[in-house]
């Protein structure tokens, strides 16, 4: 009985072994995901800033640490983004890129995190198919739905 014991403990620790390997040998490499919250709230700053008086800060929004967002314009491919970013992106994107704008936040080169926006706005005045924006100047007004970059903060 104590051999046949040995034996099944033996054999579930060579499979928890074995998988954790696999699983280990077989990971792809790291992808980031959109942000939704801070797409939603993206979204919902746009639709507000303009009956509340003020602007959209991308630096308020935001509750972690970038030196630089990338507005990439609808439609541009990935191969686009990755030039700009000088690496691969490494988000991954689970829908048409047709339909939304991307704000691809990035701290000393490196992807942070990113979001599509999601709302009935525009975005003009940036320069297409992406521009690039320090916290102290990713500041929008919004006036009939569409956000411009500010003057001034």
């Amino acid at each position: 009985m104590g051999r046949a014991l040995l034996a099944v403990i033996t054999l579930l620790l060579l499979c928890i072994v074995g998988l954790g390997l696999s699983v280990y040998f077989t990971r792809g490499e790291k992808t980031y995901a959109v942000d939704n919250l801070l797409a939603e709230e993206l979204g919902r700053d746009v639709a507000t800033a303009e009956d509340q008086g003020r602007p959209v800060v991308l630096a308020d929004i935001t509750k972690f640490e970038w030196d630089q967002v990338l507005v990439v314009a609808k439609g541009t491919p990935r191969e686009r983004i990755e030039r700009a970013l000088g690496r691969d992106f490494q988000g991954h994107i689970n829908y048409d890129v047709e339909s939304a704008e991307l704000f691809v936040f990035v701290r000393d080169g490196e992807l942070v995190r990113y979001a599509d926006y999601r709302g009935r706005g525009r975005f003009t005045g940036v320069k297409k198919p992406i521009d690039k924006l320090t916290p102290a100047t990713a500041v929008f007004e919004v006036r009939n739905m569409v956000a411009r970059p500010a003057k001034s903060r």
